[in-house]
């Protein structure tokens, strides 16, 4: 018999990293929490594209802006393992949330591609 299992509790330790986020938006609310994120598999990656084109819909004359928009949130979706609770992209008004969470993925793959190349 094969075993199932969740496949973000198998995400290699190594591939994973936890952060805090305190963060005090230009509206004054605040963001506080503690994220889990793991870098993507190739298959995530695949995921991660479908999702976009679900997101948009399947539309191609859509602004840089929201394909830039639409790729983070994807990508967050797929690559976040633990959140806070009111980590919830889409409803959230203020964009520099997403953007200081997706940033911090973005620094940390690239650590990863640089430990690579040495």
């Amino acid at each position: 018999m094969v075993e199932e299992s969740n496949p973000k509790e198998n995400k290699n330790l190594a591939n994973s990293w936890t952060f805090d986020l305190d963060l005090k938006v230009s509206s004054g609310e605040e963001f506080k929490g503690n994220f889990t994120l793991h870098r993507p598999t190739i298959g995530e990656r695949i995921r991660i594209g479908v999702l976009e084109a679900q997101k948009l819909g399947g539309l191609a004359n859509v602004d840089i802006y929201i394909c830039n928009l639409t790729h983070m949130v994807a990508t967050l979706e797929i690559i976040v393992d633990k959140s806070p609770v009111w980590w919830k992209p889409e409803e959230i008004r203020d964009l520099e949330v997403v953007q200081a969470v997706f940033q911090n993925y973005l620094d940390r793959l690239q650590e990863f591609q640089e430990k690579s190349k040495s």
